[in-house]
Formats: structure tokens, sequence, C-alpha cells
């Protein structure tokens, strides 16, 4: 059987997913457009920005984005988490493996 006709040879493309810094900055346009907009419509200002009424009706309302959100259930700040992925990799660079009870106890 050729690889044509075999259906479960058949990959799908891949679609590109936006990343998060361009979602976020298109939901902060929108608000901008509805905040400044003469008639108000979050449905018109989601539309031109091409996203979901609910995502720009759950913004106005004071609803955090994902990341957002979840800032207060992380463990260490940016800075620990930063300073330890230096750390990790100064430890690389030496020719040392960063052990899972050593970052542990640096945590």
């Amino acid at each position: 059987m050729s690889e044509q006709n075999n259906p479960r040879l058949y990959i799908m493309p891949q679609i590109k997913k936006e990343k998060k810094e361009e979602v976020e900055k298109r939901i902060l346009d929108a608000i901008q457009h509805y905040k400044h907009s003469k008639k108000r419509s979050i449905r018109t200002s989601a539309e031109t920005f091409g996203m979901a009424y609910s995502t720009l009706r759950g913004r106005l309302t004071g609803r955090q984005s994902r990341a957002g959100g979840h800032v207060r259930l992380q463990v260490l700040s940016e800075y620990e988490e930063k300073s330890i992925v230096e750390w990790c990799e100064q430890l690389d660079e030496w020719g040392h493996p960063a052990r899972l009870s050593i970052v542990k106890d640096m945590a």
C-alpha cells in the first residue's frame, strides 16, 4: 500500500499558535478601543480585534489572564526562580549536574 493511500500516515499541518504576549497585546488594544469608542460595544471591539466576546467582557469586568491569575500560586518569586536557573546553568558550565535534591535545597 502506498503512503498516499494509507490514512494512518497522513500528518495534519500544524497551526501556528499566537504567542501569549501577542494575544495579551490584542486584548489590551481591544480594551482601549472599547474605552475610547463613542459608541461602546464589547462585541464590536472583540470582533475588531479577533477575539471572543466572553474574553473581552471578562477582562473588562476585572478577570485576570491565566498567567496573571496563577501568580499567587507560585512558590518562588520570578527573581528567585531566575536566580536558581542561573545557578543551575553555572553548575552545568562547571561540569556538575544539577541534581533535584541540590536544586530543592537551593530553593
